[in-house]
């Protein structure tokens, strides 16, 4: 457990930018079929959006690839829990980071986030990763 990271140290922030294309293979990979992800007229005209929307659950997955590709192989996902904040749409980054706020014998918990480079928080939730 020593070489895991201490309460206060953070992730590097991982900057993701989703296609239209990511996002129509999430919708489909994911069976979310909400046409505000991949249907731009419907998205613009019907619901009055200025974009495609950028999935609540891909924001969740940018999370824990963030954690995961901090910590490597050694430790493992346990729990996790996001909310949505602010929409965010095609074309924005996202800046995806945490902070880890417990260590014990057993992992890890961070407080993650993903944030439009203004600094609005779109996502932020929290997660336990247990050591392997």
């Amino acid at each position: 457990m020593s070489d895991l990271p201490a309460v206060g140290a953070e992730t590097p922030i991982q900057v993701r930018n989703p296609s239209a294309l990511d996002l129509f293979m999430f919708s489909a990979s994911a069976w979310l079929l909400h046409r505000i992800h991949y249907d731009t007229p419907f998205t613009t005209e019907h619901d009055g959006h200025p974009g495609l929307l950028i999935h609540g659950p891909l924001q969740g997955v940018y999370l824990v690839q963030t954690a995961e590709s901090w910590l490597g192989d050694r430790a493992r996902l346990a729990t996790i829990t996001y909310r949505h904040l602010a929409p965010a749409y095609l074309g924005d980054s996202l800046e995806c980071g945490g902070t880890v706020t417990a260590a014990d014998g057993d992992g890890i918990d961070l407080e993650l986030w993903a944030r439009k480079p203004d600094g609005t928080v779109t996502t932020s939730g929290t997660a336990r990763f247990v050591v392997a």
